[in-house]
């Protein structure tokens, strides 16, 4: 490791200008003294190879001040903002089936698919396509896999899209001191509910 790795980047980086400072200072009373002492044309050569090796000095202690400064990096592209959102949603909690929600109610049920459909057409849960299936969080059912009665409240609030609602449970929120709504559903819920009602007038107003 070198001397300027262990330090922090500021002190580094002065530690870096303050060398070069003097090492050009140093260089001018150097060639100075030895143009004003050496005049033959052997003289001459030897004060070029000095030069020249100072020159190298200064370039190397310039090109570790550069290396020290970070660079302005390109903005994340639209693309890539929307990209993290998806991947915020998707793995923030854990997703299910229709029939996967239904054989747990149920293992012994005909069809699986039943109660999920029903608690959808009654605006009790929502889902978001995923591979051309139906997927539900898993943060909008209680222990034993029936929906959380705030839910329906905060759909109807928010009357948005299903990613969307999904992409506001994900994300942190202010109302609720920083926690993300999917986190305190089950234990606040009229907090939640307040919090998406908070949204939708920013919505409207904002």
């Amino acid at each position: 490791m070198n001397q300027t790795s262990a330090k922090e980047p500021h002190e580094a980086i002065q530690t870096l200008v303050a060398r070069i400072d003097s090492m050009r200072e140093a260089s001018r009373l150097i060639i100075g003294e030895l143009s004003r002492t050496l005049t033959g044309p052997r003289d001459k050569k030897l004060t070029l190879h000095v030069r020249e090796a100072i020159n190298e000095l200064e370039r190397q202690s310039i090109q570790e001040l550069v290396d020290e400064v970070e660079p302005r990096r390109p903005a994340a592209t639209r693309i890539d903002l929307e990209k993290r959102a998806i991947d915020a949603v998707l793995q923030g909690t854990e997703w299910s089936s229709a029939a996967e929600i239904g054989q747990r109610l149920d293992a012994k049920a005909a069809n699986p698919h039943a109660a999920v459909s029903r608690w959808q057409q009654s605006g009790r849960i929502f889902g978001i396509d995923h591979r051309g299936k139906k997927i539900y969080p898993a943060y909008i059912f209680d222990a034993t896999w029936q929906p959380l009665p705030a839910v329906k409240t905060i759909l109807a609030v928010l009357e948005d899209s299903p990613f969307r609602v999904a992409a506001w449970f994900e994300s942190t929120n202010s109302f609720l001191g920083g926690k993300r709504p999917r986190e305190v559903i089950a234990s606040a819920p009229e907090a939640v509910v307040a919090a998406a009602e908070d949204h939708k007038v920013g919505a409207v107003h904002g």
